[in-house]
């Protein structure tokens, strides 16, 4: 399945996924008793995003090659989405600009990442989580950021390096941030054939990373902190903040950093000391 074809499959899986994890109850509709499958019916939906059933059956079967942006509105508000699910919805619809390709490193991303000195770990990120490039802090943080003929991927290394389970203290949500985050960088593009090889090799080695896609959940996280468990410095606490590249819509650089005189600050400078590897390596 390819072109518009394949864009409405997705859409209406999306909405399907959504729909799921709505009850009358969180949407305000009467009490309907016991079901024997969760979520809302279509129905009920449709009526509450004012469209007519039968429209809303074709859309989740893909059989609605672009709908209006007022009704992808009105679905966006019933089924309660988020901004990032929203502007997901818009974009499998075809109401999104694609980001272009990024081929190469972004000049605005490698000035962000040459400003951050050690002990302060940064990376530069794609959108499908390949690392494109990475300071000696980072190297010494993360195992898998080394050169090599295949870039480093972060969500690869999480679920298919055993060093990953061990490195992140709470691995199961790192596991569901990741995928959450791959989705909502590059899931309004099911053509995308980088992604689907990604994907498919993936969902063949990990049931975990194949349970979490199907889920096709969105999060865009800026901010936040991370356990990590580090076979030379120990436990560290990490803050992390997410900038994205002002002139290549996709590249992120991601700086993780500890407060001053802190014992994880102490660990991290540490490692920064002990790095072997140019301040700055391209992948």
């Amino acid at each position: 399945m390819t072109g518009p074809s394949r864009k409405a499959h997705e859409l209406g899986a999306f909405l399907r996924s959504r729909r799921a994890l709505l009850t009358p109850a969180t949407v305000g509709l009467p009490g309907a008793g016991v079901r024997r499958t969760s979520g809302l019916r279509r129905e009920e939906l449709a009526h509450l995003a004012s469209v007519s059933p039968g429209y809303y059956q074709r859309l989740e079967q893909g059989r609605v090659p672009q709908p209006s942006a007022g009704v992808l509105d009105a679905l966006a508000t019933a089924l309660r989405l988020t901004h990032a699910e929203r502007l997901h919805l818009f974009a499998l619809a075809g109401q999104a600009h694609p980001e272009p390709e990024s081929g190469t490193l972004a000049s605005a991303a490698r000035r962000m990442l040459e400003l951050l000195s050690p002990p302060t770990a940064a990376y530069v990120i794609d959108r499908h989580s390949d690392v494109l490039a990475w300071n000696s802090s980072a190297a010494a943080l993360f195992g898998h950021l080394v050169p090599g003929p295949r870039r480093p991927n972060n969500v690869r290394f999480v679920f298919t390096h055993p060093q990953a389970a061990e490195l992140f203290v709470d691995w199961p949500e790192i596991a569901a941030d990741s995928v959450a985050h791959l989705r909502a960088a590059t899931g309004h593009r099911p053509d995308d054939k980088k992604l689907a090889e990604l994907v498919a090799q993936l969902s063949e080695t990990s049931p975990d990373f194949r349970r979490l896609w199907a889920a096709r959940q969105l999060r865009h996280k800026v901010e936040g902190r991370k356990e990590l468990h580090h076979p030379q410095a120990g436990r560290m606490t990490l803050n992390y903040t997410v900038l994205a590249a002002p002139t290549v819509p996709g590249q992120r650089l991601v700086a993780y950093t500890a407060p001053a005189g802190s014992p994880s600050h102490q660990a991290l400078l540490g490692l920064s000391r002990a790095g072997q590897t140019p301040a700055l390596s391209p992948a």
